[in-house]
């Protein structure tokens, strides 16, 4: 966290943050993506690596789905998390479904075999 003040006290027009969230709990990882998805409501462009995809599903405008360093999906997280995707890129069976709030969240059920 304290990174990403540091970071962001310079006031640039372009964040590029890799796994910001690693390492905090439940309250934190809200806090650090509230105030980065704040940065990108005002005008700026924010990048973020996440491997937790109910986060990226939860503040992303747009996300890129990488599978072996080329680029597999792009879109907008409705778009882009399918479970065929997630079958074919991370080989689990896996469920996309929305929340009371109507958020996606992401369930995976196990491994393909």
């Amino acid at each position: 966290m304290v990174s990403l003040a540091q970071a962001v006290i310079r006031d640039p027009a372009l964040l590029l943050l890799d796994e910001p969230t690693s390492a905090l709990d439940l309250r934190h990882q809200n806090d650090v993506m509230s105030l980065v998805r704040g940065l990108a409501d005002q005008g700026r462009i924010v990048v973020v690596v996440l491997h937790d995809l109910g986060l990226a599903a939860r503040w992303a405008d747009s996300l890129v789905v990488l599978d072996g360093g080329r680029v597999k999906a792009a879109g907008s997280p409705q778009e882009t998390l399918t479970p065929a995707l997630l079958a074919e890129v991370y080989r689990v069976r896996a469920r996309v479904e929305r929340c009371s709030l109507g958020r996606l969240l992401i369930a995976v059920d196990g491994p393909l075999a």
